[in-house]
């Protein structure tokens, strides 16, 4: 078969690089913009919370269910909130059928991580019975249209169905759950407000947001989870090196933009 991102490389590195350095973009963008969000919950009728999230012509669906069961035994008050991510062979012809790849494992961890490490959600809430039953939350991130940086769409999508889910209230009743015909929703399960702000690197030049060709051509990337003024996590792949400087400058710049798009989308209308 033959290497896409090798063709695309030897084609457009140089081109996609030469409009970096004069501050511009292939799509029209500057180095800092991200491109146009959409955000849609409640999109899959069966599931406790989900959401639709497009990124330019990214497109992300995730979908939360659950189920109870004993918790860890080193957690014996905290229910599990677990993320997987499928990447579909409709998506793109890059994508095969198959067991999860690296790049589907690297999305789910880095989305896992990010909203994990901010403490969004609020896992003791999660308890039905300390040492005897807690809810299981599994968030699963399905890619529709890949068109570059999943790994912000899957976040936002991620937390949005968090935010819109609405899970059946269980109480313990002599040693079995009963179920009250309340509910537990994204208000009481969500705390923080995460946003994972990823960065290309080609040859000197970062810019945020890339597309699928400034991806295809990256040296590396490097995504960074903050809440408004906590960093929970960073993730770098790729070859390309990231200096203290470059790495506290976008660090701050994620703040900021965390921010403002986390206002701009008004996620909290999601609730139920």
């Amino acid at each position: 078969m033959m290497n896409i991102k090798r063709v695309i490389s030897t084609i457009e590195k140089n081109y996609i690089l030469s409009n970096l350095k004069k501050g511009e973009r292939i799509d029209g963008r500057g180095l800092w913009d991200y491109r146009d969000w959409t955000v849609k919950c409640d999109v899959i009728t069966s599931a406790e919370g989900s959401s639709e999230v497009t990124l330019g012509d990214t497109k992300v669906i995730t979908g939360l269910k659950y189920e109870v069961g004993p918790p860890f035994p080193d957690l014996p008050n905290e229910g599990v909130c677990t993320f997987m991510a499928e990447l579909l062979p409709l998506a793109s012809p890059l994508f095969e059928r198959g067991p999860p790849d690296e790049q589907s494992i690297e999305l789910a961890r880095v989305v896992d991580r990010g909203i994990r490490h901010a403490d969004c959600v609020q896992t003791k809430k999660l308890c039905i019975k300390e040492n005897e039953m807690v809810y299981i939350l599994f968030v699963d991130i399905y890619v529709i249209n890949y068109s570059g940086n999943l790994i912000d769409a899957g976040g936002i999508s991620a937390l949005s169905a968090l935010i819109s889910s609405q899970i059946p209230e269980g109480k313990w009743v002599d040693g079995n759950v009963e179920w009250t015909g309340n509910y537990l929703t994204g208000e009481t399960i969500v705390n923080e407000l995460p946003m994972v702000v990823t960065y290309g690197k080609i040859g000197d030049m970062i810019f945020l947001d890339p597309s699928l060709p400034e991806e295809l051509v990256c040296d590396g990337m490097l995504s960074i989870s903050v809440t408004e003024n906590k960093l929970a996590s960073i993730q770098k792949s790729g070859t390309a090196t990231f200096s203290m400087e470059e790495i506290e400058m976008l660090v701050k710049k994620s703040m900021e933009l965390a921010k403002k798009i986390i206002k701009e989308l008004n996620l909290w209308q999601y609730k139920r």
